[in-house]
């Protein structure tokens, strides 16, 4: 598969406007690596630059994607000319949906593995793919990062099937009090305490009607989706409301294992339907939550 054109890096302008998922804003100011932008309706917020300029480097992205795809011809199969026949990724068959590892030819990097690492280009990451060795999900990591053996429990993208659905995201793991620290859990945490973070995680989420579940189903049971100013719980004993991700998390119990997900889920038969066009749909949204990734491996400078 093609590799989308390298993005320019943005400069932001003071007087200057752009724009991002809540509308068209202006930069008032620019102070070190802060930034303080108002939107149309008078709200005036400050951001880390580096933040603001992640998400304009993502939109820039998305549009290339569009754009790449509105040329292509109509009438024919997309990019049939780029795949080889024998080995090409043309979607999930119904044989894959299973709770058990599946036949390991859809994970593999000639498959969804690798059509979806192809088109994740960033100047900073080379990613590559994995096929889980206990569970049916493929996982998507930067390759040094990834076969570092200094730093356990990577951060890492996925995308997981079972007998009902198929699902994609980011996925992170914090062990429990037994096991070894996670540098990539505290890197992750501390960005996601900072306010402008968690409404942009939030916003993020309602657009793309994403979830947040611990797969471990050992800190929570349930899911937390994004509302307009807030995070709705949905637990197996609880339905309430918490203002931040990070307070949430935060209550559950330190000591015990948490595999947090934060992912789109859709139907087997949906997932199916989308044929070989899935893997664009999954490299958009790991795209647009690369400042998770990013914020994750921080701690490596």
């Amino acid at each position: 598969m093609e590799k989308i054109a390298e993005i320019a890096e943005i400069e932001f302008k003071v007087g200057e406007s752009y724009s991002n998922e809540k509308g068209v804003f202006e930069v008032m100011s620019i102070d070190g690596d802060q930034i303080v932008i108002q939107f149309e309706n008078g709200e005036k917020i400050s951001s880390d630059i580096a933040m603001q300029r992640r998400i304009q480097d993502r939109r820039q992205w998305e549009q290339s994607v569009r754009e790449r795809e509105a040329a292509s011809p109509k009438t024919k199969p997309r990019r049939k000319a780029e795949r080889k026949p024998a080995k090409s990724f043309s979607g999930l068959q119904s044989e894959v949906f299973q709770e058990k590892i599946s036949d390991t030819q859809w994970r593999s990097r000639q498959q969804l593995g690798g059509s979806v690492a192809s088109q994740l280009s960033f100047d900073r990451f080379k990613f590559n793919s994995w096929a889980a060795s206990t569970k049916n999900e493929i996982h998507w990591a930067d390759t040094s990062h990834w076969k570092s053996k200094k730093i356990p429990h990577v951060a890492k993208f996925f995308a997981r099937a079972d007998e009902a659905s198929f699902s994609w995201g980011f996925y992170i793991e914090r062990p429990d009090a037994t096991g070894s620290g996670s540098a990539d859990w505290e890197a992750f945490m501390r960005w996601l305490r900072r306010p402008e973070n968690d409404q942009w995680l939030r916003e993020s989420a309602e657009s793309e009607e994403l979830e947040v579940y611990d797969t471990h189903k050992s800190c929570f049971i349930g899911v937390i989706r994004p509302q307009k100013t807030d995070w709705a719980v949905e637990g197996s004993s609880v339905r309430n409301s918490t203002e931040t991700l990070a307070a949430c998390i935060d209550s559950w119990p330190a000591t015990s294992w948490l595999d947090l997900m934060i992912a789109k889920r859709i139907s087997k038969a949906e997932a199916i339907g989308r044929a070989g066009d899935i893997a664009d749909d999954i490299a958009l949204l790991f795209s647009r939550l690369l400042p998770l990734y990013e914020a994750a491996v921080s701690h490596l400078g």
